[in-house]
């Protein structure tokens, strides 16, 4: 079953990508898009570390020099993978109008159309992330999710046995194994081969250790 729409082919030829990781419990990395006004404005890699106990949330800045064109979902999984020498599993596109659905609503729906350049990737995650951990009760979580389903695309992988495989693999993470941090605009080839790193072995802990 297909819970979310899909999106029509968001990969690269698979013969340029990554190989995929091996085992139950191994790193997945998510590329997010944030889309406002029919335009993508926001680029975040979720990385679920391997063994299913940490997120970590790599956010593009939006006028990142290693990104030449975020409207076309295929190029720049590509030009990801191709940075980071990682896999992305999956690829999903968030309307970013559901922030007006959240309880703690940052912004009306209106303005998110009429100011869509004005959202930051990092602030953006960080409010739906404190959102999420703020609720307690399982079937208050349940209904938040299912109040912004409609606002997300995702690739064909990602159906209804792949999201149960991985909702019980978070259900374990805590708010202390949950970071984040910004790429730098123009990243060099010291940091980049750090990032290399970080996705093959998962050294430093944290992304943000990265660009101290």
């Amino acid at each position: 079953m297909q819970p979310l729409e899909v999106l029509d082919d968001p990969f690269p030829a698979e013969e340029v990508r990554p190989e995929a990781a091996d085992g139950g419990r191994s790193a997945v990395n998510f590329l997010v898009f944030g889309e406002a006004a029919s335009s993508h404005q926001t680029l975040s890699i979720f990385h679920l570390a391997e063994g299913r106990r940490r997120i970590d949330i790599l956010n593009f800045p939006q006028d990142s020099a290693d990104i030449t064109d975020i409207q076309d979902i295929p190029t720049t999984v590509q030009q990801v993978e191709d940075l980071t020498q990682a896999r992305m599993e999956h690829v999903m596109l968030w309307d970013l109008e559901f922030l007006a659905e959240l309880e703690s609503a940052p912004i009306s729906a209106e303005e998110v159309a009429k100011h869509p350049e004005a959202f930051d990737a990092d602030a953006v995650w960080t409010t739906v992330l404190q959102e999420a951990l703020d609720v307690q009760d399982p079937g208050q979580l349940t209904t938040l999710a299912s109040t912004l389903t409609p606002y997300v695309a995702a690739d064909s992988g990602l159906n209804t046995r792949r999201m149960t495989d991985l909702a019980r693999s978070l259900r374990h993470i805590s708010p202390e194994n949950i970071g984040s941090c910004e790429l730098p605009q123009d990243l060099t080839s010291a940091q980049q081969a750090g990032l290399v790193e970080y996705f093959a072995s998962g050294t430093p802990r944290w992304c943000a250790e990265l660009f101290e």
